[in-house]
């Protein structure tokens, strides 16, 4: 979506992002979902995930709203402390100039400059998280403000059409590639002060994700004087395999130096056999994006999970053997690794190094031929 009309039908401007797109931007119908999303590394070497969700995959298909907050805290010792809570519509307080997102006692408001997040204490009632995980629910909440240090990005007007009458989309804001957080996070009963850095994305949509995505990788990357971002979506057979890729480099200030929205070369470097799906993953990828005389090489390498899933996990043997002969095993795995990035851009060289944090999911059984550039 990058042509003139593109721009008109979502109401967006070619080269500025205002407030008003990280508000309320569709209307829960069935088949609609829309996230607010933040994480956080923080300095205490705890890092944390917060969601604000009008619906979660698992009530995607249901007509209205369905609010639901996750928070998820991984303590600096690993632990990791979590809670799903799913309110009744009437909860439910949007607005449109900004983002603007109540959901009960839980609450994120925000302009692109700086957004105050607040999970109150939530009891620990559900252990899931509305994307597949599961596990022990905790009492847990936070009192975080997020400022941005960064611009934010999206990719041309704003998303990606599917079908010949372009009726089905997908949406995606970065508002903040890049920022500051401090406040509280309560886990283990007691409130604790934290500091670090964070990150806020927007999507919405009416494509599935379990039936319209093959795969995706995404991660975000601070370098502290440089900004990075991959998310690099694959899609289904249906969709003739279609890759839609995702990046950009952001100096310190803010200013786009790069982005590649189109083809990027892909190899994996070494593969591993992820222990809950049994699948081979990759343990070290490497990138290569270019736009015209510009180009960024970009190395991902896996130090540890620090979460897997897999969908089939606890099914009866019948239903994975179906799954199987559909070539279908759904699993993630949310990692820690080390991200290497030098970008070039025909006069100046720089090369960087540090920790980031990446996610990668595939639907089927193998996905290395569907990624690697030939």
């Amino acid at each position: 979506m990058d042509q003139p009309q593109d721009y008109l039908r979502m109401g967006t401007k070619q080269g500025v992002i205002e407030a008003w797109e990280d508000g309320k931007r569709d209307d829960d119908r069935a088949g609609v979902y829309e996230w607010w999303y933040f994480d956080m590394i923080l300095d205490d070497g705890s890092k944390a995930v917060v969601h604000f969700n009008t619906k979660d995959n698992k009530t995607i298909g249901k007509d209205g709203t369905i609010p639901s907050v996750v928070l998820k805290i991984t303590a600096p010792d690993g632990t990791e402390y979590k809670d799903n809570v799913v309110l009744d519509k009437s909860a439910a307080k949007f607005g449109k100039d900004g983002c603007d997102v109540e959901f009960g006692p839980h609450s994120v408001h925000g302009d692109l400059k700086e957004y105050q997040i607040h999970v109150a204490q939530t009891g620990g009632v559900n252990g899931t998280d509305g994307a597949g995980g599961t596990g022990e629910a905790s009492n847990v909440g936070a009192n975080l403000t997020l400022t941005n240090t960064s611009k934010p990005w999206r990719p041309g007007a704003g998303g990606f059409t599917f079908g010949e009458d372009e009726a089905g989309y997908f949406t995606w804001l970065c508002a903040v590639p890049r920022g500051k957080v401090n406040g509280t996070l309560f886990y283990k009963g007691e409130e604790h002060a934290v500091t670090g850095a964070g990150y806020h994305d927007h999507q919405w949509g009416n494509m599935a994700h379990n039936t319209t995505w093959d795969h995706w990788l995404w991660g975000r990357q601070d370098f502290g004087d440089y900004t990075m971002l991959v998310f690099d979506i694959g899609t289904q057979k249906k969709f003739g395999y279609k890759r839609l890729p995702m990046m950009f480099l952001q100096d310190n200030e803010g200013n786009l130096l790069i982005e590649d929205l189109n083809d990027p070369k892909c190899k994996f470097v070494e593969e591993y056999q992820e222990k809950l799906s049994g699948k081979m993953y990759p343990k070290t990828i490497q990138y290569q994006f270019t736009q015209g005389d510009k180009s960024v090489s970009y190395n991902i390498a896996q130090q540890y999970e620090l979460e897997s899933r897999d969908a089939a996990s606890g099914l009866p043997k019948l239903i994975v053997s179906a799954m199987k002969l559909k070539g279908l095993r759904p699993s993630t795995t949310r990692n820690f690794a080390t991200g290497t990035m030098t970008y070039e851009d025909g006069t100046t060289q720089v090369t960087r190094t540090g920790d980031m944090i990446y996610e990668f999911v595939y639907m089927g059984l193998t996905v290395k031929e569907k990624m690697v550039h030939r």
